[in-house]
């Protein structure tokens, strides 16, 4: 089949290059926790207007994140299931689509607040780097933030489920608005001048009555479609559990980002959020978390992947990285690549068992670069989609990442015929059918 490779400034899916850097901290229900990672929503609603059924379609993500498709599918009317392995981030994602009426929330506010004042030992005080108390240089969260945080969490645990869960993603939040670090790429960065800021419970209380604001607002101004009783966040492993959760369910539509080809540790990145809201409680519980994340960085010990088979995009740029594998910050690098396509060929092949009949897959990826060599991530997945018995309708080209590294620059300008080298941002789209 003749497929459209549109790696140059258009998209012949409408301008996606427009609409991939939208930014949803804006938006209604999305911005309630802003994941850095998260594509625009306006991607789900094109791939849904592309999808249009008289009736409604059921969509799917074996990658949530922070919900960006169930919540966007929901607010179209339409049904979504969708995957997430990383315990918080899929209670972000079902937290955003929580219905409540302004009142009910409202009503337990002054109960939480209560609590915040009050404060309750925190059992991270002495754990790590999370306090001055854990005996580090610097730490994440003054004593006086983790008190308070502790108090106004017990607060909520009589709650009604709804009220609890908007609150307890406010209080997590809030604990970040006034975290002494802040994310940055795949790592935290302590805020300048941190330790005269000297962030205390009064500041942590003023984050919490912001973040409650912002929810009730959107709660009344932002109802969701009764489709959202039958919209699913599933926290799971999305290349080993999504047949057995969806069994003979059939979806029309899948749009998803998958973990880019990065080197990122989400699990680590996530560490204050996973830890503060008790989705994991032992270093122990986060390796096991880490264990099972899609093989993307080089942070965990997994198996040696098997297959190397993923077509002639891959085979030419995985030959110029081994190449250079004495230019690589790290030896696991080679593997880790194998490792990421194999688990992409998973996540391919169970949504081809589990498509209906007219069913299209919309992928988000980044390529990558390491000792100066790009690897063309969007190719191929192409590539592995169409031996696992999809067609190519496009790759389509969403932006350039200006981001690179200061150390691939120089690699990169060497290696490419381009004066300023680049990586983007893509679309693969693959069908059931052959697209007309």
């Amino acid at each position: 089949m003749q497929a459209r490779l549109n790696l140059g400034t258009t998209a012949s899916v409408g301008a996606l290059n427009d609409i991939s850097v939208t930014d949803a901290a804006s938006l209604p229900r999305h911005r309630w926790y802003h994941f850095k990672e998260a594509f625009s929503p306006a991607v789900v609603a094109r791939a849904i207007d592309d999808t249009a059924r008289d009736e409604g379609i059921f969509v799917l993500d074996p990658f949530s994140g922070s919900g960006t498709v169930p919540l966007t599918s929901v607010a179209e009317g339409h049904r979504a299931v969708s995957f997430e392995v990383n315990p918080f981030l899929a209670f972000v994602s079902r937290t955003k689509m929580l219905q409540l009426k302004r009142s009910e929330l409202e009503n337990n506010v002054a109960k939480v607040l209560d609590g915040v004042d009050a404060g309750a030992p925190s059992p991270l005080e002495s754990f790590s780097t999370f306090s001055e108390a854990g005996g580090a240089q610097k730490w994440l969260f003054n004593g006086e933030v983790l008190r308070a945080f502790e108090g106004g969490w017990e607060s909520t645990s009589s709650m009604y489920s709804a009220a609890r869960d908007l609150l307890r993603l406010s209080l997590i939040v809030a604990a970040m608005d006034v975290c002494n670090a802040t994310k940055d790429g795949k790592c935290l960065r302590y805020r300048s001048n941190w330790q005269d800021r000297a962030y205390g419970r009064t500041d942590f209380r003023a984050a919490f009555e912001r973040r409650v604001r912002v929810i009730r607002d959107d709660l009344e101004r932002s109802p969701l479609s009764s489709t959202v009783a039958d919209t699913q966040v599933h926290q799971a492993d999305a290349r080993v559990e999504m047949d057995g959760y969806l069994e003979q369910a059939r979806f029309d539509l899948c749009v998803t980002s998958p973990p880019y080809l990065n080197s990122f540790d989400y699990t680590d990145v996530y560490r204050p959020e996973l830890f503060l809201g008790k989705f994991v409680r032992s270093m122990k519980q986060l390796r096991a978390l880490r264990m099972r994340t899609l093989r993307s960085h080089t942070q965990a010990k997994w198996e040696d992947p098997k297959e190397s088979e993923f077509g002639p995009n891959f085979k030419r740029s995985y030959d110029e990285i081994v190449r250079h594998a004495d230019s690589l910050w790290s030896p696991r690098i080679p593997k880790m690549i194998r490792a990421y396509f194999e688990d992409m060929r998973r996540v391919l092949r169970s949504l081809r068992r589990l498509a209906a009949p007219e069913a299209s897959v919309w992928i988000v990826v980044s390529t990558s670069a390491y000792a100066g060599v790009v690897i063309p991530v969007d190719l191929i997945i192409a590539d592995i989609g169409t031996q696992e018995g999809w067609y190519l309708r496009e790759v389509s080209l969403m932006r350039h990442l200006r981001r690179v590294p200061v150390q691939q620059w120089d690699l990169l300008s060497e290696n490419s015929d381009l004066s300023k080298p680049y990586l983007r941002e893509s679309i693969v789209i693959l069908d059931a059918k052959p697209h007309h």
